[in-house]
Parts: structure tokens; C-alpha cells; sequence
């Protein structure tokens, strides 16, 4: 956002005297502000997501007008009322203390074929997490401590992550289907699937383990496709892939969560009360559970 070329010099007009000098440095020291503040673009290696501060810079403009008002209001002098007393101040009651940091709402939506209309759905995020598109992260997704999970539908899978080559036929349609392909995964060392809750849905639960080294570069090494060149690879060597597929209105939606020995201990009770908290766009048409727990 580029402030408005007319702000200056409207607000100066009203600190044209002397007495004012300290306000209009007030004004430069805020728009100046303005003007430093860079923009930041968090980022997801398979899918960037947009700028989110622009809702920030323009309530710094406005708090900016605000502020110099109030300066130029306290520094105008006061003159006594006609037939009585000069008027008195009203002391001005000191500000409510601010609520702590809570979980914020934010919306996703399942990454999928582009021509279809993928389903969406809202969860809670701790402050010290973002999403937007298909993805959310705490900080970062890459080793050493990065956190970060994606939501999909799942194309396909790969007989050889490296090269690329796809699994033929096809995986097939079912969550049992996809399970059983993540478990095979060359290279890689996957749990026995484990049925759970998350969400109010029967979910299954898979975690691959990706050791410290692979054929390819992690980048390289792709875990599945959600539509024709939409893929999602590994983020990072020792990685564990925790993974819960379910059924939402008839389309198998998969978590794909990505973490590492310095995610630190409770990583995955983490994951587990973030997706716990959709809501899918989508009703869910089984019977809501206990929390998930595997």
C-alpha cells in the first residue's frame, strides 16, 4: 500500500505555528514508519502463499491520523467558557489491559485436481502458526524444527520417488487403498495403519520415517501427486511423515504433516489438536468420536 501522497500535507496544514513542532515530528517518525515496514511473504516450497500484512499497513495509517489528532488537540491552547470558570480537563481513564495471544480461524482448502471445486475448511491455529492455500506452518516446514501440514486429495503415488515414475496402476480409491501405498514407499520405514478420530471423522493414521539419507535430494523425493504436476515431496532428511486419510462427504482427504527430532517432544499431540479442530465445509456424515488418539 503506497500512503497517499495529500496525508502529509493536509495534516501540516494544521501545524503550521511553533507550538507545534513536536507534532508534526510526531507524524514524520510514524509515516516514516510507514514507509520502512517491509512486507514478508511466508512460503511453502510446493505452494507460495500470498501476502497477508496489508490489513496491518492500513490500520497504520489510520492509527497515524489518529495520533496526530490527539497530539494537535492536546496542544491547542484552552480558553475559558463565556460567564464562568475556565474549563477543566477530564482526566482520561487508563487503557484496558490487551487479551492474550488465542487461537486464530483460518480457512484452507484441499489442494486437488485444478478443475474440479475443491472442499474447504476452517481450523484453529495456535499464534505462532499461518496457513493459507493448502498449507500451514509454525515458522518454517525445514529441519531442524519446523512444523507444518498440508491437506490434499491424493492422485497417486510413486513407485520410485526419485525418478518420478508413478505406481501403475493407479492407487486405488478407498483409505485402505492409500495406506497400504504410503506404506510401501521405497526408502522409507511406515508404521502399521492405526484407525483414529480427527474432526468428528474416522481417520486412518500412517508415520513414515525418512532416514538420513536418500537416493535424491528430499526436494526430489516425492511422496504423491493431488493432481497432474501437483506434487509434495520431503521436506528434509530424519523427517517423520505423520499422515491421517478420512472420508469427508465422500472425497478421501489426507493431512500430510511434516516434523523433525527438533520439533520438539509434543510435536505430535500439536498436530493432532490443530486438526481436531476443523470444521470441513463439507458435513460430516459419521458419528463424532472421542479425540484422536493413536
Amino acid at each position: 500500500m503506497k500512503t497517499d501522497p495529500d496525508l502529509p500535507r493536509i495534516v501540516r496544514s494544521w501545524l503550521r505555528t511553533d507550538e507545534h513542532e513536536d507534532a508534526s515530528r510526531v507524524l514524520d517518525n510514524v509515516l516514516g514508519l510507514l514507509d520502512a515496514t517491509p512486507q514478508r511473504r511466508a512460503w511453502w516450497p510446493a505452494r507460495r502463499l500470498p501476502l497477508m500484512n496489508t490489513p496491518i499497513r492500513i490500520a497504520m495509517a489510520v492509527a497515524a491520523v489518529v495520533v496526530v489528532a490527539l497530539v494537535v488537540v492536546n496542544l491547542m491552547p484552552r480558553t475559558a467558557a463565556v460567564g464562568g470558570p475556565s474549563s477543566t480537563a477530564v482526566p482520561t481513564a487508563a487503557p484496558s489491559p490487551q487479551p492474550s495471544a488465542s487461537l486464530q480461524a483460518v480457512h484452507l482448502t484441499v489442494a486437488g485436481p485444478v478443475s474440479d471445486s475443491p472442499p474447504g475448511l476452517t481450523v484453529q491455529l495456535p499464534p505462532d502458526w499461518q496457513g493459507s492455500g493448502s498449507v500451514a506452518q509454525r515458522g518454517t516446514s525445514s529441519p531442524p524444527a519446523g512444523m507444518a501440514f498440508v491437506v490434499s486429495e491424493v492422485d497417486n503415488t510413486f513407485a520410485d520417488p526419485c525418478t518420478h515414475t508413478q505406481l501403475t496402476p493407479k492407487v486405488g480409491p478407498t483409505v485402505a487403498d492409500l495406506a497400504t501405498a504410503l506404506g510401501a514407499i521405497p526408502n522409507t520405514t511406515a508404521t502399521a495403519p492405526v484407525q483414529t478420530t480427527i474432526a468428528g471423522h474416522q481417520a486412518t493414521y500412517i508415520e513414515i520415517e525418512i532416514p538420513a539419507s536418500l537416493p535424491c535430494a528430499p526436494s526430489n523425493f516425492y511422496l504423491w501427486q493431488d493432481s497432474p504436476n501437483g506434487y509434495w515431496w520431503v521436506q528434509g532428511y530424519g523427517e517423520t511423515a505423520r499422515v491421517w486419510i478420512l472420508d469427508v462427504g465422500g472425497r478421501r482427504v489426507t493431512f500430510l504433516a511434516h516434523s523433525y527430532p527438533g520439533s520438539g517432544a509434543n510435536a505430535k499431540a500439536e498436530f493432532e489438536a490443530i486438526l481436531n479442530s476443523v470444521v470441513f465445509d463439507v458435513p460430516s456424515t459419521q458419528p463424532s468420536t472421542s479425540p484422536a488418539a493413536s
